[in-house]
């Protein structure tokens, strides 16, 4: 394999393979990694044992997680929307006793 030097981390060293140039710095323990152990997952780079720590995580929250915090974000998106049609309302017949 082919082995290209990032300049952002020339003379930084991979944290798992000393011999190895740094190609990537893992968002999750920061530490420096050489192209073999950099994974990236949704465009963030991630070291091998912080990529399964994740994806571990993330198998054990499940997707009825994620569809429980997309319909509570919505609930309060509709909620937000009816307050604010409530205010606005308000807010005209207000203005419309003032012309009267």
């Amino acid at each position: 394999m082919v082995e290209t030097v990032n300049p952002l981390f020339a003379g930084r060293l991979c944290v798992h393979h000393p011999q190895r140039a740094g190609h990537a710095t893992c968002m999750n323990c920061r530490h420096i990694v050489c192209q073999e152990c950099a994974t990236t997952w949704d465009g963030i780079n991630f070291c091998r044992p912080c990529l399964a720590l994740k994806q571990a995580t993330v198998a054990s929250t499940g997707v009825w997680s994620e569809r429980g915090r997309v319909i509570f974000q919505l609930v309060v998106c509709v909620l937000v929307l009816a307050a604010t049609a409530r205010i606005a309302a308000w807010s005209l017949a207000i203005i419309r006793s003032w012309s009267t």
